[in-house]
């Protein structure tokens, strides 16, 4: 007999009367255990900030064209294909060692971009930072869905601010390196990751978790069914995803180039980049508890509805030099605020299976960026960089449709079988 137990709209299927029930989430807030994994976020993730600076470094050591220079973001980014079933085993052993260790990974590779020859290696280790980044997403985001209980959104925004605070300080990093060390030099960043494993090794605490995947082996959820019962929100939040993804992408690996194309100086482009990106964490800690409060649906109309027109205004003013930078951190508010919220989303469609969700999204999300950065620099190579992103923030208007696909706040969890 299957029954449902509801918290808003994560509710979680069991089996059996006699096997036990796994706990979805709980009401305490484990706040020690987001920030932990947070940290570990800020770690991991400051290196594949380094790629907005590399490409034009890169691209003038190696003398290739943007359009080689950005196979760079798909050789990051396409090995999260595997995050499905990287979230898969980690629902069902532990979280912990996909945590520990990625830190440490994605420094030696992606640090290690300066010392490479030719493309064809520097590509190899972003593939291996990629696989690094894809073992490390789906359990890490799983984990902090369980430590933040019902205030997912909360936790979430905890969480992407690591992310956002790693990308706002990132670039600024790498371009002090290579200006003081050279590109082969800046090998000296891979300290800050190689660190924070040292350091995560001794403080993530996986226990609860563990205990809660040794209690879903015993369960043998199938999923299959539950995606097939809760088709609608799937199809909202993969096709917002998509929009989304072509809206942010361009910006957030091309300003640092664009900037540089238009005049402007590698250190102000850096200091644009990471103002984009802190703005963005902020915008993450501001509307993802407020998801909590007023729904994910009306929080993603709101800010949705306005940040491509901030970004065109951005554009407008981007050479009046501190109204540019005003603008684009308004619009950084703005534009990322789904990150945290898609998220938790991600948590509430599929609460039998956290990492295995988070992997799924992660991984489309990944793949369909990779697809956009290579249309997008074969497309600035014919026309340049600055037409192209005139028609960047069309799509964001193109995600609102999805937003009515999405679950209503309180909105029953479909379940295999049960009536309209």
């Amino acid at each position: 007999m299957v029954k449902s137990v509801s918290t808003g709209v994560q509710q979680e299927a069991t089996a059996t009367s006699t096997a036990p029930e796994p706990e979805v989430a709980e009401d305490v807030f484990d706040q020690r255990g987001v920030l932990t994994v947070s940290g570990a976020h800020f770690a991991h993730d400051l290196y594949s900030s380094f790629l907005g600076p590399l490409i034009p470094a890169v691209q003038d050591k190696l003398g290739v064209s943007l359009f080689v220079a950005s196979l760079m973001v798909p050789a990051q980014q396409m090995p999260s294909v595997v995050q499905p079933f990287v979230g898969a085993w980690a629902d069902r052993t532990s979280k912990r060692w996909f945590v520990v260790a990625a830190p440490g990974i994605a420094a030696l590779t992606v640090s290690s971009i300066g010392l490479a020859p030719h493309v064809a290696l520097i590509l190899l280790l972003l593939i291996c930072s990629g696989l690094a980044s894809a073992a490390f997403h789906a359990p890490s985001i799983a984990l902090v869905g369980e430590y933040g209980g019902t205030k997912t959104g909360r936790a979430m925004s905890y969480f992407m601010f690591g992310g956002e605070a790693s990308r706002s300080i990132g670039p600024l990093i790498i371009t002090a390196a290579i200006a003081w060390f050279t590109l082969e030099g800046s090998f000296v960043v891979a300290v800050f990751g190689i660190v924070a494993s040292i350091i995560l090794y001794f403080t993530v605490d996986t226990s609860k978790s563990d205990s809660d995947a040794a209690d879903r082996r015993q369960l043998n959820i199938a999923i299959r069914p539950l995606l097939r019962a809760r088709i609608r929100w799937l199809t909202g939040i993969f096709g917002f995803s998509l929009m989304v993804s072509a809206f942010n992408a361009p910006f957030a690996f091309f300003l640092f180039k664009y900037l540089v194309v238009e005049g402007r100086s590698d250190w102000f482009a850096g200091l644009s980049l990471s103002l984009y990106f802190a703005a963005g964490g902020f915008g993450g800690l501001l509307w993802g508890p407020l998801s909590d409060r007023i729904g994910r649906r009306n929080v993603l109309y709101g800010t949705l509805g306005i940040s491509p027109l901030l970004v065109y205004a951005y554009m407008l003013t981007e050479d009046i030099a501190v109204v540019g930078l005003l603008a684009l951190v308004i619009a950084g508010v703005f534009s990322m605020a789904s990150r945290p919220i898609m998220l938790a989303l991600a948590q509430e469609i599929l609460p039998e299976s956290r990492a295995q969700m988070s992997g799924l999204m992660l991984a489309f999300g990944f793949v369909t960026m990779s697809l956009i950065t290579i249309g997008f620099g074969a497309i600035s190579d014919a026309v340049g960089i600055e037409t192209t992103l005139w028609y960047v923030p069309i799509f964001g208007f193109l995600a609102l449709p999805f937003i009515a696909l999405l679950p209503r706040r309180n909105e029953p969890l479909p379940m295999p079988g049960a009536s309209a």
